[in-house]
């Protein structure tokens, strides 16, 4: 019996590792799926089968990350050099400001009128600023740096 050897110069990789992120993706999506039907009362299938679809394709992604990329991705040695990293570190610093920024302006005006705006809400749009924010500010530090 052949035993597959980890290597990280760019080959390939074995059938058993693509089976195992295929099966980590439908094992953890059907968790997700199972946890969210617990509250959905009315139609607890329909609640399993929409959140597990919505998060297979994360989960699999993170399956090839663990078990098919160590065959063939080939490891950058000098990878906290490279510039990308730098407009990465600066784009994501920026952008962190930015949501403290904008969350006390938010919290202070949410204070004085007296909104009241869900959890979901407020997340989903710090979620948005986040990545808006880190998007332009990555843009911009490529655009100077080039």
């Amino acid at each position: 019996m052949a035993t597959a050897t980890r290597s990280r110069t760019g080959g390939k990789a074995p059938l058993s590792a693509y089976v195992l992120s295929v099966l980590m993706a439908l094992v953890l999506a059907s968790l997700v799926g199972a946890i969210a039907s617990v509250f959905y009362d009315e139609n607890r299938v329909l609640g399993f089968v929409i959140f597990a679809a919505c998060s297979v394709g994360t989960f699999f992604v993170l399956g090839w990350v663990l078990f098919v990329s160590t065959y063939t991705v080939a490891e950058d040695l000098h990878a906290e050099d490279n510039i990308e990293r730098r407009w990465y570190g600066k784009a994501t610093s920026g952008a962190f400001h930015d949501i403290l920024t904008t969350g006390g302006i938010a919290l202070v005006v949410l204070s004085i009128t007296g909104i009241e705006i869900s959890g979901v809400s407020v997340l989903l749009l710090l979620l948005i600023l986040a990545m808006i924010s880190c998007a332009v500010r990555f843009w911009a530090a490529r655009r100077r740096d080039s």
